[in-house]
């Protein structure tokens, strides 16, 4: 996976403090307790929020004997939705030292310590124990990965018989322009982003059967565009209480995003597959 020092700089993972801020002007102060719910608002930083989190956990028949790995979990914030919603335990391995102990504090708080268990480490490096998992999740943490064939034979390897793999994440649909393509490396960090038939070989080779690929751009690219709208209209109110520097880190990064859905090249996809 990539260092975790150049995912630092995708504006997406700066200002990591905005959780905090935004706890605090709701009135939750630092080491208060938290409940899930209050979260829900501030720790979903994929498509969708919770809405797209619960169709996860409807699709792979999670409930309370189900184990999780989520790849790429950032500060937790699916995580702790499945935990809380179906009583799951999820395993949230992130990379990213920062993000990693925030989440590992916002699950202390909220009361799901006994049903997330976070890991920070690297996924093409870390020993996943084999035949663990029930599923594994990931949204929009892949395409950071340079080697993507291999994490998904970690992943493979580290789900039960029968166990589901469903990832959510960026793909190609177009050849891209050199600007847009700069960016994508830049901004966004997408190091492994391919057409979506590549990314579903890559689970078919890494063992996985009964592979579905769905495009979302269609959804996607308009979320992109709106959320970009509303974030805007939104400047003088979240700078108030977050600041104008979390404004503006987050402002370039769904413009990138929707300048990329707009030139063509960028998409969505979801893929799903399953161990024999």
């Amino acid at each position: 996976m990539s260092d975790s020092s150049d995912l630092r700089a995708v504006p997406l993972y700066t200002h990591v403090d905005r959780v905090a801020r935004g706890l605090a002007a709701r009135g939750i102060r630092p080491n208060d307790a938290i409940p899930p719910a209050e979260l829900f608002a501030l720790d979903q930083w994929h498509y969708h929020g919770t809405d797209a989190i619960r169709d996860a956990g409807t699709f792979l028949g999670l409930g309370p004997a189900s184990r999780v790995l989520d790849v790429g979990a950032g500060i937790g914030g699916p995580a702790r939705f499945l935990a809380h919603t179906t009583g799951c335990h999820v395993t949230a391995l992130e990379l990213q030292p920062e993000l990693h102990r925030v989440g590992l504090d916002l699950t202390r708080r909220s009361g799901l310590a006994d049903r997330v268990t976070h890991l920070c480490g690297d996924a093409l490096a870390v020993a996943l124990p084999s035949d663990a998992f029930d599923a594994v999740i990931s949204f929009l943490a892949i395409s950071h990965v340079d080697d993507r064939p291999r994490l998904l034979r970690n992943v493979s390897s580290a789900l039960r018989p029968g166990g589901q793999c469903y990832v959510e994440d960026l793909c190609q649909r177009a050849p891209w322009a050199t600007a847009d393509l700069r960016d994508l490396r830049e901004i966004v960090h997408g190091i492994s982003v391919t057409g979506i038939e590549d990314y579903a070989d890559d689970l078919r080779r890494a063992g996985l059967i009964d592979v579905v690929a769905t495009d979302l751009t269609d959804d996607w690219a308009p979320y992109a565009a709106e959320r970009l709208q509303a974030w805007r209209a939104n400047r003088a109110d979240y700078a108030a209480v977050h600041g104008e520097g979390a404004w503006a880190a987050l402002e370039l990064f769904y413009a990138t995003i929707d300048r990329l859905y707009r030139g063509g090249s960028l998409g969505g996809v979801r893929l799903s597959g399953r161990r024999p």
